[in-house]
């Protein structure tokens, strides 16, 4: 149900660049929540002044969401992944070389429901994943991890068996 927080999408794609940045969406929902918790506030504080502590979050979750950035660069040219991310005005980047990645991963993995859910992260052969993106289909996962495995000259590991580890 929340499979469009803070997801990405690609805004351009070459042959030797492609650009991730976070969906419209996730900042549309960030500012209706923020107008909801607004909206709801003085209502609440008027009735009790503790129960303005709910939409008082509601709304800050909303000022969070609305105002998170992310955007992720792969140049192929610059030999670089540029990370960007900005979340209430505060700032941070970094730059991995593409020689860094080992490869673009889409995997399955099961959910209480008993449906799986896929996530995509880029492996690095130093250090942490990087972290793209989950969804409960793989076609728009894949597409990404694709765009990306070309521009990165990385392999594209693919497994849709989900495992419970």
């Amino acid at each position: 149900m929340t499979d469009w927080i803070g997801s990405l999408r690609v805004v351009e794609r070459s042959s030797r660049r492609v650009v991730l940045c976070t969906s419209r969406t996730t900042r549309v929902y960030g500012w209706l929540l923020l107008a909801v918790g607004l909206t709801l506030a003085p209502s609440a504080w008027a009735v009790v002044p503790w129960a303005a502590l709910v939409p008082a979050g509601i709304g800050l979750a909303g000022m969070l969401l609305a105002t998170l950035e992310r955007r992720l660069v792969f140049d192929q040219e610059a030999g670089t992944l540029v990370q960007a991310q900005r979340i209430a005005g505060v700032a941070s980047s970094s730059e991995t070389p593409l020689f860094h990645l080992r490869a673009v991963v889409v995997v399955a993995q099961p959910t209480r429901n008993g449906r799986n859910k896929y996530v995509a992260f880029v492996d690095r052969r130093v250090g942490d994943p990087i972290y793209l993106d989950e969804a409960r289909r793989v076609a728009r996962l894949m597409k990404m991890a694709e765009a990306i495995a070309d521009v990165a000259e990385v392999r594209l590991e693919y497994n849709a068996a989900a495992s419970d580890g």
